[in-house]
């Protein structure tokens, strides 16, 4: 097995375990809210403690998934099926412009993930939280 394959499957591996993480922070939040809304109904269910608990436990997967991410950027692995002559999206790129994608990609990680901290470090993150806890409340009916 190649880098270049091992670091696909890992790359992989990290986004199932990150969804699978979140989904399950997701339901017990909602289970263990379900529960204290049967003695009191007016009781909050997504309050920003549990989230946080929740969000702490899978920030080092979010993290490394982060950094395998950017390593791949970097480093060009891509899908060996991407790029073959014969697709739709045209024919195969030289290599120097492959590079160059690379490294946009990455900076472009790299910004995001600096004002996704710069967003939950200003507060905005439980702005964020608050509102989508109403949308789901209010709207859709949930809780």
């Amino acid at each position: 097995m190649n880098r270049n394959r091992i670091l696909l499957i890992l790359q992989a591996a990290a986004c199932i375990l990150l969804a699978v993480l979140l989904a399950a922070g997701a339901i017990g939040i909602y289970l263990e809210g379900a529960a204290r809304r049967a003695e009191d109904p007016l009781a909050a269910i997504y309050t920003p403690e549990n989230v946080s608990r929740v969000l702490s436990g899978v920030l080092p997967v979010f993290l490394g998934f982060l950094c395998l991410l950017v390593l791949c950027l970097v480093l060009g692995v891509k899908d060996p099926k991407d790029g073959r002559p014969g697709k739709a999206d045209g024919p195969v790129r030289p290599e120097a412009d492959m590079k160059h994608k690379g490294m946009i990609r990455a900076v472009l990680v790299v910004v995001a993930a600096a004002l996704i901290i710069a967003g939950i470090l200003n507060g905005s993150a439980l702005d964020v939280l608050v509102k989508a806890i109403h949308i789901c409340t209010e709207c859709i009916g949930l809780g």
